[in-house]
């Protein structure tokens, strides 16, 4: 007997991991779309009373919440370019998480000029509970992306 079989092989892998590298990124953006939107439900705003400042308008903190996709590290950032974004996040003074914070009482003066007496403020994250309060949401993202 004698078996003549045509057989080819085609190695589809360039197009695996292009197919690969566009669900990574299409995940990852949704991702930060998501935890953006979820962070800036949470975080606090400022306002005339909360800051003593008359007049005061909050939102600083939320509109700053942003993301940065990653392709290449397969990554996506979320937070805010503000300083005072980690102080409210993990708090201040003797009511910072683990006890990172100063632990004497201090001094500061409001826009108005006038003096606040204060040990610190506790922590009001916003961040972490983004990821963390839908990571089941985050997950099956990723699994619906990964179908289409």
């Amino acid at each position: 007997m004698n078996f003549n079989y045509d057989i080819k092989v085609t190695d589809n892998t360039p197009q695996l991991l292009e197919a690969l590298e566009a669900w990574a990124e299409r995940v990852l953006t949704i991702w930060g779309t998501k935890v953006q939107e979820y962070a800036q439900l949470l975080v606090p705003t400022g306002t005339a009373d909360s800051t003593g400042i008359e007049g005061y308008v909050g939102g600083a903190l939320k509109a700053s919440i942003t993301y940065v996709v990653s392709a290449a590290q397969k990554t996506v950032t979320v937070g805010s370019a503000l300083l005072y974004s980690l102080y409210v996040e993990l708090g201040t003074g003797i009511f910072a998480e683990k006890g990172n914070g100063r632990k004497t009482p201090w001094v500061w003066k409001d826009f108005n000029g006038k003096w606040h007496f204060t040990r610190g403020m506790a922590p009001r994250p916003f961040l972490r509970p983004a990821v963390e309060d839908h990571i089941k949401e985050l997950q099956e993202i990723a699994v619906e992306e990964g179908k289409g």
